[in-house]
Formats: structure tokens, C-alpha cells, sequence
């Protein structure tokens, strides 16, 4: 149980239509559910104490035509939201939402976008199988999931496999590993097994998800020595075609799957290729029923049992699965010595009351805002906030006079920076400014990736590196609360500040004007923001980046996108995020001035509003679905504003650089510095 708190955490489980708390509790008393279940699925209950209350999703009785709505709905969409929609009270009343498996997830996200004035309690989303059919599904389903579940505030997955892949398509995010496990309430005992010469094996297959491979079950036990007979029962409600040593059977109830277990006198997983874990359920149900277990080695299942634990053999093998059956059937004491160490695992952690005790410590994390949610967290070897040695990094050109205003905003920081280093093209770019202590002055091609490269390459022995924009004036404490979020989250590589005002999106801001925003408490104040969130990428006139993850990653700004290197921030902010968390400090805070002096002319910049993010699709760092929504809205904006023009903005040769690089794109032709030539 965990420790008592003032406040009760109220924590509701959202789960799909048939698992609604009443309806699951009826038919588990009369025992129709086949399977070591617990009396409200999942065992989630099993959390609730005097600090915490859980409460779970119920399912509406339906008639035909609300039961045709339903289906509807989750036909058009891939998931049920009407389920979600009716018990949408008790998901928005909660302190923290959790969620079984991606469906459920999405469904909840769905309904917080469509109540932007509700309180949205923290999502804890789990994911099952998304990640085995990512690559099938549609391109629109990929961006729907896409959006929808990059606003979890945490993916949990039930193997380390899958929380691989995902970090691959939503980079940054925070997620955990959580092991699966069922009710372990009482350990059946199974009489050993004694076979006589000419007595068949009793081996017991079962399973309805896709990835059993009942092929090279079938194919392996009917290739058995004349002298071991077998007799193979395979509990599954997909019809499959058997031999005559093979039985099929659909179970029902406990009394009839309860029976097949007693008769067996091993279990054998048989998989095909998957990242899920598939099998974990049976495997940990015939331990409890006391059977050895034979398991195809895939999924991530080593992480839950090793090979002391369950047999594993390899994917497809026919032979070795063969050689396994026959070598547990004729060695009892190595059955009873897999199964006890087995069910040890199974006490001491992977059990139901583990599974949602787990829930429990994640989402006080998260409410919180402690520390990273990992099964094996890193060790916090970063120093304390006071210790934390930044560097301050600047790239600029053409605008010397608001670079030395930025310079002097730095200087008040209550977290004094290790260094500031600032790097131009040319001398004149940083006229009126001179190297001092704590100040160095750098020269490198022109060209945002190429000079941030050089100022990586000059930070010495920080443990943060900041990269601002020569116009953003930063408030006093910006480093100061840098330095608290990557002191105390060791999982946090990526950090980006809160913007009070963005002069990039207008003519610009004057440094006065930024300066009184800063000193403003009207616009200066985030004190109802969380302390730390997550983000999506670094924004590139200010973000913070861990530089040991950077040198262990070996990332370089990609200089193939030249001068201002639209996108170059996403490019590599996603990136590093594959190696940790990108979060939004919202105490680190600043004013973007959005000078127009120094910047790319329009037909360029309008040139890689099209190609770059077109490249970094195929380059892998940036969806497609968010690429085409980047170039469709700059052209929409650069089209419809060309008719009465900024007078600070070149929309006419942006909208000419649009359309040559829409030429050049159909034409198979995406190259960002092709932009250098216009």
C-alpha cells in the first residue's frame, strides 16, 4: 500500500465497452470470463487504499440505435469515443486518467481537444499494439494517432521492444515500461509429470491474438521421434485447420479452460514476430497452474522471464521447438525447478497489485512533476541546480546593435553562465562588442547551421548548452530554472522556454517594448503553468540542450540547410529527443524581438518553406503529415497576403520560392541548398 497522503488520489480507468466495472464484475461472479481474471478487469482496483480511490468506466445499457451510433463512430474513427463521451464525467472530475491499451487513449484525448474549457486530468495512455501495425495503417489513421496520442502526458508500453519503436515516431515524449501482470492470489499445484512408455505429451496451446503461430506448432509436434507421441490442445476462437493429433477448442468458461490446464502437462507459446510481449497472459497463467512453459523468444518476453524461467526457442524454428517439447517431457525436476523459479518472479513483481501500484507511483510523478518516469530510471548524475555549468550560445549576422542589447540582458541573470559564446560571419556583424571574461567572440560560415556547429565546438565542459537567437532578450531567472529542470530530471534532454510575445509573427519588437514586457507582471507571470511540460520540439530562438547527450550522439546541425535553416531546430531537437525527453520550462522565459534585419530574402526563405521540411520528411526527422500542413499553410498565408503585403515581409518572393520549389519537388528534385542559387 503506499504511504498515506492528505489528499486522496482519485484515478479513473477508462477502459473499452464490456469492461465497464459493473458488467465485468457480473459475468466474472458467474464465471464466464475464461482465464485467472479478477473481479474488475485488470485488477486496477487493486490500487485503491486510503490515499487512493479508483474508479472505473461503466458501460451504458444500449438499445439498437444507440448501439448503431456507437459502432458507427468507432468505425469512422478506429475507436470507440461514444464509450468515452458517456463517462466523461468521471474522466474529467479525476486527478489522473489511465488507460489499458491505445484505443482508449485516443478516444480520451479525443475528448479533451473537443472540451478546451475543461480541466483535462494527466493522461497515463498504454499502448499494446499500435506499434506492431504502425507501418499498415493508413497514412490519415498514422496522423490522427499522431496527434492525438503525442498529447498523452505519458505512453506506457508492456515491453521495452515496443516503447523502442515508439520512441522512434514520438521522440521526446515521456514513456515507461510497465510489467503486466495478473491476479497471483493462490498457486494451483500440478502433479509432475510420469510418463510411461507410449503415453502421449500433453501439450496445451492458447491464445487469440494474431501472432500466434499455430503453423509451426502443429508442424513441430508432428515431427516427433515414432517413440514420443503427442497429443497437442489448442484453446483458440480463430478456426484453424488441425491434423488428427491436434484438438481445437473454444473455452468458455474457467471450469472448461481450469480443466485443459490440469490435463496438460506443458504450455507452448508458439509467435511469429511482434514487439508486444504476446503470450505474457498465458505464460503467466500457466505458471500459476504449476505447467512449464515452452515460449517463442520475441516480443520482449526475456524482460519478464529469463531462460531459467521459460524454455525459449527461435522464431519459426520447427526443430529446436520439437527438441524442447521432447527434452522438458523427459526431464521433470528441470519442469518443477522452471516453474517454481517462475512463479518467484511472479510474487515478488509481476503480479495485478504490482501492475497498478505501478500506476499509482507514475502518477504521482507525474502530478508532481518528479522524477523521470522509467522502470530503470537513469541515475541523476547531473550536478545540483547551483552547480549546473551553461553555456549561452549565439549565432548571428547583420544586426549588430540588437545583439549587444541581448548580450547585456544576459549579463542580469541570477544563474551567471559559464560562457557566452557568439559567432559571425563577419567582424562587422559584431561591431561594438568585444571579447571579455566570460564573452567569446567567434567567426564561421555564414549560415545558422554552420555557426551553431562552431559554437559547438567551442563549448568546453558545460552541462547545458543554450542557444538563442541574437534578438531574444531573456528574463533575469531563465537560466536559473533551466538549471532546476535539467538538475532534477536526468531524462530531460531538450528544454525550450515559454515566449511572452513573438515579434517574428508581426513587424517585429522594439528592445524597449521587450524589455517591459519582461518587467511587466501582467505578461511576465506563468506562475499557473506547470513548472515543467512536455514539447514537442526546440523552439530555435531559445532552447536548451544536455551537451554529454549531444557529444554521446555525435549530432551536428545539418548544414545542408543553408543561411537562416528554416526548420533546422525541429531537425535536430527531434533528434535528440529519440535519447530522452523534450520538455517547455515555463519559468524559463523571454521575448522574441523578431528583428527583420539580417533575414533570408522572401524568394529564398520561400524556397525552404517547401523543400525543407520535404527533406526532413525523408530524412526521417520531421512526419509527413506535419510537412504537408507546414507547406500548405505558409503557401495558403504567402498567397492570400500577397495581395495587400507586409510592408516587412516579401510575400511576393515567397510565394515565387514556393512555386519553384513545388517544380523542383514534383520534379523529384529536394535539395535545401539549391536555395543558395536564387
Amino acid at each position: 500500500m503506499s504511504t498515506p497522503s492528505h489528499v486522496p488520489l482519485r484515478a479513473f480507468v477508462q477502459l473499452s465497452y464490456g469492461y465497464g466495472a459493473t458488467s465485468w464484475h457480473a459475468r466474472w461472479e458467474k464465471g464466464v470470463i475464461p482465464g485467472i481474471n479478477e473481479p474488475y478487469a485488470y485488477g486496477y482496483y487493486r490500487a485503491a487504499g486510503p490515499d487512493v480511490i479508483i474508479e472505473q468506466s461503466e458501460d451504458r445499457v444500449e438499445n439498437p440505435l444507440s448501439r448503431l451510433v456507437r459502432y458507427g463512430v468507432r468505425f469512422l474513427i478506429g475507436f470507440d469515443f461514444v464509450h468515452a463521451w458517456r463517462n466523461r464525467a468521471g474522466i474529467l472530475s479525476s486527478d489522473v486518467v489511465w488507460t489499458h491499451t491505445e484505443a482508449q487513449a485516443m478516444a480520451v484525448l479525443l475528448l479533451y481537444r473537443l472540451t478546451p474549457r475543461a480541466r483535462h486530468p494527466p493522461l497515463i495512455a498504454q499502448s499494446v499494439w499500435l506499434m506492431d501495425r504502425w507501418d499498415q495503417e493508413a497514412w490519415w489513421r498514422r496522423w490522427m494517432m499522431r496527434l492525438l496520442l503525442s498529447r498523452a502526458d505519458l505512453l506506457t508500453f508492456l515491453s521495452p521492444e515496443n516503447m523502442a519503436r515508439a520512441r522512434t515516431i514520438f521522440p521526446g515524449q515521456r514513456m515507461a515500461w510497465v510489467e503486466f501482470g495478473i491476479r497471483a492470489d493462490e498457486m494451483t499445484p500440478h502433479a509432475p509429470m510420469a510418463h510411461k512408455s507410449g503415453d502421449p505429451i500433453r501439450v496445451l496451446s492458447l491464445g487469440n491474438d494474431r501472432h500466434r503461430d499455430w503453423t509451426t506448432l502443429i508442424t513441430a509436434t508432428s515431427r516427433l521421434p515414432d517413440d514420443v507421441p503427442c497429443h497437442v490442445t489448442i484453446a483458440t476462437a480463430n478456426r484453424i485447420d488441425v491434423p488428427p493429433h491436434v484438438t481445437r477448442i473454444t473455452p468458455t468458461n474457467n471450469d472448461t479452460l481450469f480443466a485443459l490446464y490440469d490435463q496438460a502437462d506443458l504450455v507452448v507459446v508458439p509467435l511469429t514476430r511482434n514487439l508486444h510481449a504476446s503470450g505474457i497472459t498465458v505464460i503467466e497463467e500457466a505458471t500459476i497452474r504449476g505447467l512449464p512453459v515452452i515460449a517463442t523468444d520475441t516480443g520482449g518476453l526475456r524482460h519478464y522471464f529469463d531462460e531459467q524461467c521459460v524454455f525459449y526457442v527461435p522464431i519459426g524454428d520447427v526443430q529446436a521447438l520439437a527438441q524442447a517439447i521432447v527434452t522438458l517431457a523427459c526431464d521433470p525436476d528441470r519442469c518443477a525447478e522452471m516453474v517454481e523459479r517462475a512463479r518467484a518472479r511472479i510474487h515478488t513483481r509481476l503480479n495485478s497489485h504490482a501492475y497498478a501500484l505501478r500506476h499509482v507511483a507514475l502518477s504521482r510523478e507525474l502530478l508532481s512533476q518528479g522524477a523521470p518516469a522509467s522502470d530503470s530510471p537513469k541515475e541523476n548524475t547531473a550536478p545540483a541546480t547551483h552547480d549546473m555549468k551553461i553555456t549561452i550560445a549565439i549565432a548571428t549576422s547583420g544586426r549588430p546593435e540588437i545583439l549587444r542589447e541581448t548580450v547585456a540582458q544576459l549579463r542580469r541573470q541570477t544563474h551567471p553562465a559559464q560562457q557566452i559564446l557568439i559567432c559571425a560571419p563577419t567582424a562587422q556583424d559584431i561591431a561594438g562588442l568585444e571579447a571579455s571574461a566570460g564573452v567569446t567572440l567567434l567567426q564561421g560560415p555564414r549560415g545558422l547551421a554552420h555557426q551553431r556547429n562552431v559554437l559547438l565546438d567551442h563549448a568546453r565542459d558545460a552541462d547545458v548548452i543554450v542557444f538563442f537567437d541574437d534578438d531574444f532578450l531573456a528574463d533575469p531567472d531563465y537560466l536559473a530554472r533551466c538549471a532546476d529542470a535539467f538538475a532534477a530530471d536526468p531524462e530531460i534532454v531538450v528544454a525550450t522556454g515559454r515566449v511572452l510575445a513573438d515579434g517574428a509573427k508581426g513587424p517585429g519588437l522594439p528592445v524597449d517594448e521587450g524589455r517591459a514586457m519582461l518587467e511587466d507582471s501582467r505578461v511576465n507571470d506563468t506562475s499557473s503553468l506547470p513548472a515543467v511540460q512536455p514539447a514537442w520540439n526546440g523552439y530555435g530562438c531559445n532552447m536548451a540542450y544536455r551537451l554529454s547527450t549531444i557529444r554521446e550522439a555525435g549530432l551536428r546541425f545539418d548544414e545542408r540547410l543553408p543561411l537562416y535553416a528554416w526548420y533546422e531546430d525541429i531537425d535536430f531537437s527531434r533528434q535528440l529527443g529519440q535519447r530522452g525527453r523534450i520538455v517547455r520550462v515555463n519559468g524559463a522565459k523571454g521575448v522574441h524581438l523578431g528583428s527583420k534585419s539580417g533575414r533570408t530574402p522572401g524568394r529564398r526563405l520561400g524556397y525552404s518553406q517547401v523543400v525543407n521540411p520535404l527533406y526532413l520528411f525523408r530524412k526521417g526527422t520531421f512526419p509527413l503529415d506535419h510537412a504537408l500542413r507546414s507547406i500548405g499553410r505558409n503557401i495558403a498565408m504567402n498567397i492570400v497576403r500577397s495581395v495587400w503585403p507586409e510592408p516587412y515581409i516579401d510575400r511576393r518572393g515567397r510565394v515565387i520560392g514556393n512555386w519553384l520549389a513545388l517544380r523542383d519537388a514534383m520534379r523529384g528534385h529536394v535539395a535545401p541548398e539549391k536555395m543558395l542559387t536564387l
